[in-house]
């Protein structure tokens, strides 16, 4: 194994060693979807009764209120499967609206098991596979913010460096624009788009012990969509 910096949080590098499963570290998502329409409750309500239906929620814990849905994942793969949910529910939404525009907020986080109180300095944080998404042939435009939570480590000043470096693999991806005014943009189909901005927020949280990202979906917006 080898020490990140932060506190005594540690890094798995050795077969056997026994990771933080997503339950421990408190790993899901909190969205909401908002479709351009005056029949809006109908596309909201149809969209998550076909996702339900649809088997992608399974094993997820889901709860909403009168603002948003949180979503909450327990087990392994935990990013793929929260992923999978957001990119069924908004192609869900896009789908029954007609193909009109349908924006989402959405809210990553993990490292805050309790939700209220965060202790992880002897956490091992595991190791996350890539997110992988079959296209969906939607078109989106996303605004993606990173943050990485370092929780009194000692290299607390250099989130910058973390950030950039998250940035510059969505670009080598090609989703990503480069950084604008607090926000980087990803376009691209919106399985990738959500995949990039997840694999991103996984990556840095197998080094940094909280870490939260926020997204902003947009497809079938009537702006044109100007460069990356």
């Amino acid at each position: 194994m080898s020490t990140t910096g932060h506190g005594s949080t540690e890094r798995v590098a050795m077969t056997g060693t026994s990771a933080a499963t997503p339950r421990e570290l408190g790993v899901g998502m909190r969205f909401s979807i908002h479709p351009h329409t005056d029949d809006f409750v109908r596309v909201i309500l149809d969209s998550l009764t076909e996702v339900e239906a649809s088997g992608v929620a399974e094993g997820l814990v889901i709860e909403t209120d009168e603002v948003s849905t949180y979503v909450g994942a327990r087990a392994v793969p935990a990013e793929q499967d929260l992923a999978g949910y957001l990119v069924a529910a908004i192609a869900a939404a896009s789908r029954h609206s007609g193909g009109g525009h349908v924006a989402a907020h959405v809210l990553f986080s993990r490292g805050c098991p309790g939700e209220r109180t965060c202790d992880l300095t002897s956490t091992i944080l595991p190791e996350v596979a890539p997110v992988r998404l079959e296209p969906t042939g939607i078109e989106a435009v996303a605004q993606w913010s990173l943050y990485p939570l370092l929780d009194g480590g000692d290299d607390a000043g250099e989130h910058m460096s973390i950030i950039e470096a998250a940035i510059t693999r969505a670009q080598e991806r090609g989703v990503a624009a480069p950084a604008a005014h607090y926000a980087t943009k990803l376009t691209g189909d919106l399985a990738e788009v959500v995949a990039t901005a997840v694999d991103a927020w996984a990556q840095v949280g197998t080094t940094v012990p909280h870490v939260a990202t926020h997204l902003t979906i947009s497809v079938g917006s009537p702006t044109p969509t100007r460069g990356r």
